[in-house]
């Protein structure tokens, strides 16, 4: 029987020697995905370079070279979740044409995300450090939730073109309340208390997206 290192014919298989640009990748993912983790479980206090360096299993100064500063690190993990956010939308809608369906299954995954993924939970988490403590991060999660809230308010437009959301409600203040039921929930999910409800989590989604579909006059 041939050995775990040797092909199915008996030539030894060396794996393919990684670049330093995926070894740089890799090392920042991990070290991101570190930052969030401990952000999520301990707060915003919890996380400090050489913390998230020892976690994520290098050296206590490696965050810090790669970050410059906790704010730097901060950042980087604020534009890494929304990336992530997005692109998870983005599969959510992902065959749907009607705007009202992208629009309820964007909250659906949204609230999904908020109550099972660590580094969203991270997000809100950092969110209520940023407006307790006035962080020097508050105008990157500015432009992020902008950004957010835009991606909403087309949605909203385009529904209403179709007919399917009332013409009377004007879409930025539709999309800011809905950018305000998501940040409550989320912030209420980053403080333990939507995990300590009882109920069924899928029936949660369901509800809340039934009851945002009724709201805005579907």
């Amino acid at each position: 029987m041939a050995s775990a290192a040797q092909s199915p014919i008996g030539r030894v298989v060396v794996p393919p020697r990684r670049t330093q640009a995926e070894r740089r990748e890799e090392s920042e993912n991990r070290l991101l995905a570190a930052a969030a983790a401990i952000i999520a479980r301990e707060g915003y206090l919890a996380a400090t370079l050489e913390r998230v360096g020892t976690e994520a299993g290098f050296s206590r100064g490696l965050a810090g070279r790669k970050f410059g500063s906790k704010d730097g690190l901060i950042e980087a993990v604020i534009w890494r979740v929304s990336a992530h956010v997005h692109e998870e939308v983005d599969g959510a809608i992902a065959g749907l044409t009607d705007p009202l369906d992208q629009l309820l299954a964007l909250f659906d995954r949204f609230v999904e995300l908020v109550l099972t993924d660590t580094a969203v939970r991270a997000y809100f988490v950092l969110f209520s450090a940023m407006i307790a403590n006035r962080l020097d991060t508050q105008s990157v999660f500015e432009e992020v939730q902008q950004r957010f809230g835009q991606r909403i308010e087309d949605l909203i437009v385009g529904a209403q073109r179709t007919g399917r959301v009332t013409a009377a409600l004007p879409p930025a203040h539709a999309a800011f309340m809905v950018g305000c039921l998501l940040a409550g929930i989320s912030v209420e999910s980053a403080m333990g208390y939507a995990q300590d409800q009882p109920g069924d989590p899928v029936a949660l989604r369901r509800d809340l997206t039934a009851m945002l579909a009724r709201a805005l006059g579907a």
